[in-house]
């Protein structure tokens, strides 16, 4: 409910800055819209301390806002705001005039604000495929070091060398529970949620344009930009492959126009034994596939 998210938004953004500056509105109602997003998809939200961090970064002896949307947890849904390439962080900086500007750095990695003189540097660790380098595609991050002489700063280069900051522990996706639930998506078709097995961890089964697709999301990314699946069912072996999207948050998708797959995965059996790239992962359970699978693909022409 919205009162329940801009509850806990105020209450914790308060609780967070004890002595400093009230956070500004603008930023209150960024973290009540996460939190009611993070409910749309039939999470819990949950704001870590760490969430936000108080400091002048510009200079101008005020109180600036730094929010990582790593530590803005959604049980139920944790891949809501992170994807392979990290996640959303902003600032909210003191603007001469009164009020505040946001910067948005994008998705990150990991970030690190380390004291000095004049200014505070914000060390930002960014995916591979983000540092403008096609040899660094899906390898080791990168880190740019900002400084805040304005607040709207041009991007600074890579560093030389620089260590990578760690990654946050929500990088690495979480799983689900066990079976799978049908979950509505305001202004979209709904989605079949179904817990994982193993290295994956879960699953989403829904229509876009029209044609249904399965999304596998894994906790931790395949190096390969496509991986095998292999499901065992009592009817026989049924395989596809699945293609990396990072606009669907990072999963890796399968088309299930044609093929056995969405039938099987809806059908009679109650789990199915999966591997990856022919690495067993375990038993996905199959409890509530049925009914939740038709419901999710029903709209699929």
């Amino acid at each position: 409910m919205r009162m329940a998210a801009a509850g806990l938004g105020v209450l914790v953004l308060a609780g967070q800055a004890m002595a400093a500056a009230e956070p500004p509105p603008e930023l209150v109602e960024f973290t009540e819209e996460q939190a009611a997003f993070c409910r749309d998809l039939g999470g819990t939200p949950n704001i870590l301390a760490s969430y936000q961090t108080v400091r002048d970064l510009n200079g101008d002896g005020r109180d600036d806002f730094l929010v990582n949307l790593a530590n803005l947890e959604c049980e139920g849904a944790w891949s809501a705001f992170c994807g392979s390439a990290g996640c959303p962080v902003n600032a909210w900086l003191s603007e001469p005039a009164g009020g505040f500007r946001r910067f948005d750095f994008g998705y990150l990695e990991g970030i690190e604000v380390e004291d000095g003189a004049p200014l505070p540097k914000l060390r930002a660790g960014y995916h591979g495929s983000l540092c403008g380098d096609p040899d660094r595609i899906g390898a080791d991050t990168c880190t740019r070091t900002w400084t805040f002489t304005s607040n709207d700063p041009p991007e600074p280069p890579l560093d030389a060398a620089a260590p990578v900051p760690a990654a946050p522990a929500a990088e690495r996706v979480q799983a689900i529970a066990p079976g799978w639930t049908l979950r509505n998506v305001p202004g979209s078709s709904p989605v079949a949620l179904g817990g994982g097995t193993g290295g994956v961890a879960f699953l989403a089964a829904f229509c876009l344009g029209g044609q249904p697709f399965l999304a596998v999301t894994f906790h931790e990314r395949p190096k390969a930009d496509a991986v095998s699946l292999g499901f065992a069912f009592s009817q026989g072996p049924v395989s596809a492959k699945a293609g990396y999207e990072e606009g669907a948050g990072g999963a890796f998708v399968v088309p299930l126009a044609e093929g056995d797959l969405a039938a099987r995965l809806g059908g009679r059996d109650r789990e199915v034994a999966l591997s990856v790239d022919g690495a067993a992962q375990g038993v996905l359970s199959l409890s509530g596939s049925s009914r939740s699978l038709r419901g999710a693909l029903a709209a699929c022409r």
